[in-house]
């Protein structure tokens, strides 16, 4: 638990001391920003079991708000799905030139991660911990369809070494 709020700290820290104007409005950040601010319906599968979150193949629907946060330094998400609920923070990393991401929800999952956009879809990796202590990996790709309105996100989520496919829908029902 303290490894989710020191990871929290940092990235507060990280975006109040980066003054708003050094992120530009061309910064990979304000992209991410135009493709994925708003309000989201989804429609998940579970690709494993989630500690405190449920099961695999258990099929939720949720929703999701993401919104700039910190002088648009940082985008917020938060949202539920099931019988959990979670927050993401993405940021751009001018040192290391890469958007950055941390994400932990109410089961006491975590992981921290990259993305990058290729052309028209984005690509990410993260890694963390299970509540019960279970290293795990993402590697994802996200498309948009419908005029930015669908958002498709497919990929593994790698536990013990196995790949175990996902492909989850949103909708975009507001901005």
């Amino acid at each position: 638990m303290s490894k989710i709020f020191i990871a929290l700290a940092t990235l507060f820290a990280l975006a109040i001391s980066t003054p708003a104007q050094s992120q530009g409005k061309d910064t990979p950040l304000s992209e991410l920003g135009d493709l994925i601010v708003g309000r989201w319906m989804s429609e998940v599968t579970w690709a494993v079991d989630y500690p405190g979150r449920g099961k695999k193949g258990e099929k939720v629907t949720g929703v999701e708000i993401c919104s700039w946060v910190v002088d648009k330094t940082a985008i917020k998400c938060e949202g539920y799905a099931g019988e959990t609920t979670w927050i993401g923070l993405y940021w751009w990393d001018a040192e290391s030139k890469s958007l950055k991401s941390v994400g932990l929800d109410s089961g006491g999952n975590w992981a921290e991660g990259t993305i990058a956009k290729s052309g028209p879809k984005l690509e990410g990796s993260a890694s963390g911990n299970f509540a019960d202590g279970q290293r795990v990996k993402y590697e994802w790709e996200t498309t948009f369809t419908n005029g930015g309105n669908t958002r498709i996100e497919k990929g593994a989520t790698i536990l013990n070494g196995v790949r175990n496919e996902f492909r989850d829908v949103f909708e975009r029902v507001g901005k």
